[in-house]
């Protein structure tokens, strides 16, 4: 009898979720020491191109996994609440954090760092707010899936609900490569336009990386359509692992593009290239770690359940705990790769414990 039929919780997802975070921690812990391509406000001498390699697999299927897990879920807690109360706990449990962090926390950073002449009511309310300049930083991801969110209620309110006779099928490879393929060149053609760290506004409000948001909508539906059929519970392993290959294999073909003297036909470059098999190693990555996790950590347990508990609140302040860590060891005389490792595994630590005093308020939970 499968998972599906028993309505077994899918243990893995926890274990999974709590690696996804780690490795958004670490992005950001190496953002000073590596060549990431993007702004950062700590600027330290300390470099190392290893962490290149770090930056670039992670960049490609961190956060697209995390799309792919909202929509997983999502609708099976519509189902559970209907479209009201669903959209209203989105509201809370998305927006009440979104709105203290964009306009108190980052509102304080903006006008500490303007040298504005008013005060700071004055011009949190005349120059920030009413200016329209706000700071998401990486709470971008929130306000997307606020929007995610409520596009799926506007779709769910003019369709019927899903058929549990006629749900959709596990994906086999002729499936996955007719999506990769076509993800990547979507996303190719995108990149012609907005290379990749380059960010715009959508609605003139939230920040977006139109280099990846093919991928993270994408992904995002097919969540939900994976959601209906439960794939993740009924994976095919043996599918999963070969397409973790394939994304190697694309990874090392990149790889070998930039060695000189070896050149791309048609005038192409490594970098055109990487803006097209970066979807198949997206892909890879995200269905190996999948049937790796459900093979190997389906279970669960106290530490499973209070970590997987705090991810959300870990997403909301790592950044500032990285932050204030990176500025505290600039001027420590250490090589670039162990200022990476002491920041992510710090900064871990640390905001898992603050979160994790912070969810012990009740009223705190609800949004933590």
């Amino acid at each position: 009898m499968s998972r599906q039929q028993t309505g077994e919780r899918v243990h893995y997802i926890q274990w999974l979720r709590v690696f996804l975070i780690l490795l958004v921690v670490a992005h950001h812990a190496g953002q000073p020491y590596g060549p990431t391509g993007g702004a950062w406000p700590v600027d330290d001498p300390a470099n190392s191109d290893v962490l290149l390699f770090f930056f670039a697999i992670n960049a490609a299927f961190f956060m697209g996994f995390f799309f792919l897990l909202s929509g997983y879920f999502i609708e099976r807690s519509y189902d559970r609440r209907g479209a009201a109360p669903f959209l209203w706990s989105r509201l809370i449990r998305l927006g009440i954090p979104l709105v203290v962090f964009v306009i108190l926390v980052n509102g304080s950073s903006e006008w500490a760092n303007s040298e504005s002449a008013r005060g700071y009511f004055d011009y949190l309310i005349n120059d920030y707010v009413k200016g329209w300049r706000f700071e998401f930083a990486h709470l971008w991801f929130i306000a997307h899936l606020l929007i995610y969110a409520a596009l799926f209620v506007m779709w769910r309110r003019f369709t019927s609900a899903p058929d549990p006779n006629h749900l959709p099928e596990p994906p086999r490879h002729l499936k996955i490569l007719i999506f990769t393929v076509a993800l990547a060149s979507v996303s190719f053609l995108v990149r012609q336009v907005y290379p990749q760290d380059t960010w715009v506004r959508l609605f003139w409000t939230v920040p977006a990386e139109m280099a990846h948001l093919p991928q993270y909508a994408s992904l995002f539906v097919v969540g939900v359509i994976a959601g209906r059929g439960r794939w993740f519970e009924n994976i095919n392993r043996h599918v999963a692992y070969t397409w973790f290959w394939i994304g190697v294999l694309a990874f090392l073909i990149n790889g070998m593009f930039e060695i000189p003297g070896i050149n791309l036909p048609g005038g192409y470059t490594a970098r055109d290239l990487w803006d097209f098999v970066d979807s198949f190693i997206c892909v890879g990555m995200i269905l190996g770690l999948l049937a790796l996790f459900q093979r190997h950590f389906d279970k669960t347990g106290p530490w499973a359940q209070r970590l997987a508990g705090g991810v959300f609140g870990v997403y909301l302040l790592h950044m500032y705990v990285v932050i204030g860590l990176q500025f505290a060891i600039l001027e420590f005389e250490i090589s670039a790769l162990s200022k990476f490792a002491l920041v992510t595994v710090a900064g871990s630590i640390i905001s898992f414990s603050i979160v994790d005093l912070f969810r012990r308020i009740r009223w705190l939970r609800l949004i933590l």
